[in-house]
């Protein structure tokens, strides 16, 4: 490494690509999953039947439009280094750990993919910068 890419104590190196790489994760797996739900390539009524749902097309359209669509936002605008990015970035993770939540306690059931999506939206949300007010 040269000198200008070693991270500061306490940093990860290369985070802001790895936010970035996280989103995108996110942004295609609930795109596709929602799709998925959607046009019933994935059909398992247990997973609604304690819910108000009828059926997986509602939630395939929330999965698709907020949890993706909020990651894909996030991953274009950090990507981009828009103004508020980081903000974006903050708000992408909160819903895919609320609907990872949401979709445990209502489906009643477990599936080791839902780890990896809390971890994934847990370690998006750590590794994005915070805002630290210039020191006196």
């Amino acid at each position: 490494m040269t000198p200008d890419t070693v991270a500061p104590a306490g940093r990860v190196p290369h985070r802001h690509g790895i936010v970035v790489g996280l989103h995108l994760f996110n942004a295609l797996s609930a795109i596709g999953g929602g799709i998925a739900l959607i046009v019933g390539l994935i059909d398992i009524p247990s997973w609604v039947a304690a819910t108000g749902f009828p059926d997986l097309y509602f939630p395939g359209v929330i999965l698709l439009a907020v949890v993706g669509g909020s990651s894909l936002i996030a991953a274009l605008a950090a990507g981009k280094r828009v103004v508020g990015w980081e903000l974006t970035s903050l708000v992408a993770a909160v819903v895919m750990g609320m609907w990872i939540v949401g979709e445990i306690v209502s489906i009643r059931g477990f599936h080791f993919l839902q780890v990896v999506y809390l971890v994934t939206a847990v370690a998006a949300a750590w590794l994005t910068p915070g805002h630290h007010p210039p020191r006196d």
